[in-house]
């Protein structure tokens, strides 16, 4: 493939591919990004933020159109923000949730639709969850929110457990002797575990965000180092992985880069843009 002529779109996940350890896009990242925009090559952001978690680094690199969000559990036109394309997971699913994190003592959140965080109490993952996001939640009876009669949460954008991975490996096999085919559940960080509805996943927001943009999936290739973002790999030409990479996410990868430590991804794209 002649890289320069054929690829009309690079997906790019943020954490721990595109973003440094610190939580912060790299110079030559940036200017790498902007320059596949200018070449248009368009950047589209696949990530398990929210549209508000990863709006500075939309806003700073200038990209528009659909976006991918939630793990693939919205795709947002941006900057106007229209929800193009979403699922919710129900609301006894997220009371399953809520049962098995009081259960366990450990961490469990949910986002709303219209970008509202909720968490049942405070704790320390709060604050590390905001620090690393800039995301504020708010403290609400989670059991009652997702209940049943007028006023109540029709379902959550997405869940999410912190804890230990170790604990996050049972957790996992209860969702899946709970909910098994309810659910899509993955590791977006070793110690996060992310629960959207059954269907979404990465690749398919990133398949409704390269229809909606006119782009064939072959002429698209996208960077990821986690769990969640192995969905991609099936939907575009070329999945690479820098050098952080968890090992599965590397061995499906086409070609493994240098790490975000050392911006391999936009490293990669730049040699690309040289040919």
């Amino acid at each position: 493939m002649d890289y320069t002529s054929d690829i009309r779109a690079v997906a790019i996940d943020l954490d721990g591919t595109t973003l440094c350890s610190d939580g912060t896009m790299g110079e030559f990242t940036q200017n790498t990004l902007k320059l596949c925009r200018d070449k248009g090559i368009q950047v589209i952001l696949c990530t398990g933020r929210s549209p508000a978690a990863a709006e500075p680094f939309r806003y700073l690199l200038n990209i528009t159109g659909p976006m991918v969000y939630y793990n693939g559990a919205a795709v947002i036109d941006m900057p106007n923000g229209t929800l193009r394309a979403g699922s919710l997971v129900p609301p006894d699913i997220i009371q399953g949730c809520v049962d098995i994190a009081l259960q366990r003592d450990i961490h469990f959140h949910s986002f709303l639709p219209g970008d509202w965080l909720v968490y049942q109490k405070e704790r320390a993952e709060t604050a590390l969850y905001e620090s690393r996001t800039g995301l504020r939640g708010r403290v609400v009876d989670m059991k009652a929110l997702f209940g049943y009669g007028d006023g109540k949460q029709t379902g959550a954008i997405k869940g999410m457990f912190i804890a230990d991975p170790a604990i996050l490996d049972e957790v996992e096999k209860e969702l899946d002797n709970r909910f098994d085919g309810r659910i899509y559940r993955a590791r977006s960080h070793n110690n996060y575990l992310e629960v959207m509805a059954a269907g979404v996943s990465k690749g398919q927001g990133l398949s409704v965000a390269l229809q909606l943009r006119g782009i064939p999936s072959e002429a698209a290739i996208a960077f990821g180092d986690a769990e969640n973002d192995l969905p991609m790999a099936e939907v575009v030409s070329h999945f690479y992985a820098p050098a952080n990479a968890i090992e599965p996410v590397r061995m499906r990868s086409y070609a493994v880069v240098e790490s975000n430590d050392d911006e391999g991804p936009a490293r990669f794209l730049w040699k690309l843009l040289q040919e």
